[in-house]
């Protein structure tokens, strides 16, 4: 009976060997609260619902001086986030990507949402200015840890400004997926320039257009 003791004691050991990194794994993983306040004066710019990409630090959802990829150009004209989600999930790197419940993030208001990652990862964050052609925010590749940062309005450089109802999906127009392309890099915005039918004082806005506060 000795031999049986024996290999039923190894094989309970064997087992909580295999247990244990399954568990470690587990432990290792943080959950950061994300809170995202809209800095545009009221009734400018709804943000919308975010896109959040959790990925390894080699990767990039968007970067400045870089041309926007489909899924980029997607969530900036038209907050088509499932477009960008479904782009980037294809990537080596990427842990996990979806888009922030709830509606848009008015002026002046807060959101919030949980972000599960592993040592090392990084985050990228993106949400269109509803009330341009391809105005956007957020950050690429940022390391999480505590405290805030403010972000500026990016525009992708994949549809003209043309600031006209035709050509604009938010709750000043109502014309989502409606194109006027181009091919430039993604850059600073310079805001609603009173070009079409958008008046500056109603729209635009002036430094920063997003707080991001980042919890655990």
């Amino acid at each position: 009976m000795r031999p049986v003791r024996l290999l039923a004691g190894l094989t309970a050991f064997c087992a909580g060997m295999v247990a244990l990194p399954a568990t470690a794994h587990a432990d290792s993983m943080t959950t950061w609260t994300v809170k995202i306040q809209n800095l545009t004066p009221s009734g400018s710019q709804p943000l919308s619902p975010p896109v959040f990409v959790v990925h390894s630090a080699g990767v990039h959802v968007w970067q400045a001086g870089r041309f926007a990829s489909r899924g980029v150009a997607a969530v900036a004209e038209d907050a088509d986030n499932p477009t960008l989600i479904k782009e980037v999930s294809k990537r080596r790197g990427v842990r996990d990507a979806f888009a922030g419940a709830g509606g848009p993030i008015a002026p002046g208001k807060t959101a919030t949402y949980q972000v599960k990652v592993r040592p090392g990862d990084r985050i990228s964050v993106m949400s269109m200015l509803v009330n341009t052609n391809d105005g956007f925010t957020g950050v690429d590749a940022l390391r999480p840890r505590p405290g805030s940062i403010r972000t500026m309005a990016y525009d992708a450089g994949s549809e003209q400004n043309l600031e006209t109802k035709a050509t604009i999906p938010g709750p000043c127009c109502g014309n989502p997926m409606q194109r006027a392309p181009e091919k430039k890099v993604i850059s600073k915005h310079k805001g609603i320039m009173a070009c079409g039918d958008l008046d500056a004082e109603t729209y635009g806005w002036t430094g920063p257009v997003a707080k991001l506060t980042f919890t655990r």
